[in-house]
């Protein structure tokens, strides 16, 4: 057990820095295209069933629908397909390590891409199933606290947790893979570097473990729990930094509000480092232990152990494709954190929060500036009002007058863009917004682009109106399809939304419950007063795939109450007491009882 753990650690560290930097690469390579290609599979696995949003209600049907498999699948392979390139890249790095050979970046990945070649040709798709089973188990903690990040699966997960015969389940799948991968440990090598085929492979894989699984199982399972112990440690040590920082530099409030939403980044992202870890820390336990006890079964010669040069033809070809998907990949990433990625932003996300006319109650309305400040307070989105000027020009503003912000009694539709700009709306409100002036749209989508989403209210301006008409232009100039969702009282605005692009989300804003109006295909989600919201009006609209926002949610206790309806989206002046109602898992008045409660 000692010298295998002692040249475990040297196998690591012989070539560690390419093994590091291989790996940090191909996971940022591969990791924004799986994310890219898993988005546009929702979206249209979505449409195909018939559904605007994935809930706890509908997602027993959603994974029924035949769209959903044909998804499931394709995304399954690709998947797959990944997990086997990096096992054989990895293998060719530890392989290279075995032999005193240090291998390049590039060689490593042509060593990857040859064995998967291999593999494909000779049919060995078990291989495939078995490495997926095998990254499964061996990431099992860190997929589970992925789980409790994605929603609606986290409630399913946690109601399945609740019931014995639940537990069960999955206790006895766990234990039905682990039975399968364990004495299949090596399949890998013999598959991969001895040529075999899966059946041979894993016989072999059996016989090379027999009389060693207990060291195997203990090393690895050592190493696993060593892991994640230490994956603790760090992601406190984080938290801690991140409390001291927030106590410092802002109010007690806001840092215990901003906190939870930070601790799960942190959590995500320390959940990515951790697997890198863990991959490479298994198959360089499982590299040692294949080459000794290959060894003392035989003193056949090693096997060969050549790449294509990287001076070839082949390996200027492969390095231009590697170079392509490089920038692929980063145009997907840009992609994401520029546009924003509607289906992981509401899967990844417990309850979204929309501030109500920007923070409308720490700046005036439907201005720069309120918009400004639900940033700082972390909105998810902002909830804006459009109207038109008299020359065409979209421009923010509720009222159907101006009297209650600039003091006169004349609707925008009679002011010109440029006669507008001379009126004050920041003044009403206080003097230290003088001179605040009424923003066009196109100003605030370019602010808000990359920063938060944006709920677009489009004001009820007549049946002829080119309103809808102008907003989706806009958003499809600024490319925020994405980001921005489109909302009215006027259903026929809707309708109009979803002929010019039916890819654009759309809210019908109500003020009572009463009909079936989450049924009409052109309205993605219901904008509803909170007390008009129920757990029977919540289930109806979930099981139809249609998402519910409630307005406007400014006291604490009905935060908490539609946080117990499992309502998706909370439009609140209040941006920052409703996401520390949200985040928190008890009632936690202070910063640091949040952080005690962290530290249980």
């Amino acid at each position: 057990m000692r010298t295998l753990t002692k040249e475990t650690c040297q196998i690591l560290k012989f070539n560690q820095k390419n093994a590091l930097l291989f790996e940090v690469l191909y996971r940022l390579l591969t990791g924004p295209l799986y994310l890219f290609l898993l988005n546009k599979g929702l979206k249209w696995s979505l449409k195909m069933a018939g559904y605007s949003y994935l809930t706890a209600g509908n997602i027993g049907y959603f994974f029924l629908k035949p769209g959903t498999i044909v998804m499931i699948l394709v995304i399954g392979i690709i998947g797959i397909l990944f997990l086997a390139l990096e096992t054989g890249c990895l293998l060719t790095l530890f392989q290279g390590a075995a032999y005193f050979r240090k291998l390049s970046v590039g060689e490593i990945f042509l060593g990857g891409l040859s064995k998967l070649s291999d593999e494909i040709k000779k049919k060995n798709w078990r291989l495939g199933l078995l490495i997926l089973a095998d990254y499964g188990i061996s990431n099992l903690y860190l997929i589970y606290r992925v789980l409790t990040h994605v929603k609606p699966l986290n409630f399913v997960m946690s109601e399945l947790m609740k019931q014995n015969a639940g537990r069960l389940a999955v206790c006895a799948a766990v234990v039905l893979v682990i039975l399968v991968v364990v004495p299949g440990l090596y399949t890998f090598y013999t598959c991969m570097i001895e040529q075999k085929s899966f059946r041979d492979g894993y016989r072999r894989s059996r016989r090379l473990i027999k009389g060693h699984l207990a060291n195997t199982v203990f090393l690895l399972g050592g190493y696993y729990a060593g892991l994640i112990v230490l994956l603790h440690v760090i992601y406190i040590f984080c938290i801690l930094v991140a409390a001291v920082g927030m106590s410092l530099f802002t109010d007690n409030r806001l840092a215990l509000a901003i906190l939870p939403a930070v601790g799960d980044r942190i959590e995500l992202v320390l959940i990515f480092l951790a697997s890198m870890a863990l991959a490479l820390g298994n198959f360089a336990a499982l590299s040692v232990q294949y080459y000794q006890y290959s060894n003392r079964l035989s003193r056949e010669p090693r096997w060969d152990f050549s790449y294509p040069s990287r001076k070839s033809f082949r390996g200027r070809i492969l390095g231009a494709g590697v170079a392509v998907a490089a920038a692929l990949s980063l145009l997907f990433l840009f992609n994401l954190v520029r546009n924003g990625s509607a289906i992981t932003d509401d899967i990844l996300t417990e309850i979204q929060i929309t501030a109500h006319r920007g923070s409308s109650k720490s700046a005036p309305e439907n201005t720069m500036a309120a918009m400004e400040l639900a940033v700082e307070n972390l909105a998810d989105f902002v909830e804006i009002d459009v109207q038109e000027t008299a020359d065409g020009v979209v421009v923010l503003g509720h009222d159907s007058t101006l009297k209650r912000v600039a003091g006169v009694n004349r609707t925008i539709g009679s002011y010109t863009l440029e006669d507008l700009q001379d009126l004050d709306v920041g003044k009403w409100f206080s003097e230290e917004f003088e001179g605040e002036r009424i923003p066009t749209l196109a100003e605030i989508m370019e602010f808000c682009k990359g920063r938060v989403k944006m709920n677009i209210e489009i004001k009820n301006l007549g049946k002829d109106s080119p309103l809808p008409d102008k907003v989706v232009e806009l958003i499809s100039d600024f490319q925020m399809k994405e980001q921005c969702v489109i909302t009215s009282t006027r259903l026929s605005y809707l309708s109009r939304v979803k002929e010019l692009d039916p890819d654009i989300r759309t809210g019908y804003i109500i003020s009572a419950a009463y009909g079936d109006y989450y049924s009409d295909d052109d309205v993605d989600f219901i904008s509803i007063r909170s007390s008009f919201v129920s757990g029977k009006l919540v289930e109806a609209a979930h099981e139809k795939g249609k998402a519910i926002h409630a307005w406007t949610v400014n006291n604490k206790s009905e935060m908490e109450r539609m946080k117990m309806l499992g309502v998706d989206n909370i439009i609140t002046d209040y941006p920052v007491l409703a996401r520390e109602i949200v985040y928190r898992e008890r009632a936690t008045e202070t910063l640091f009882e949040y952080l005690r409660l962290v530290l249980k």
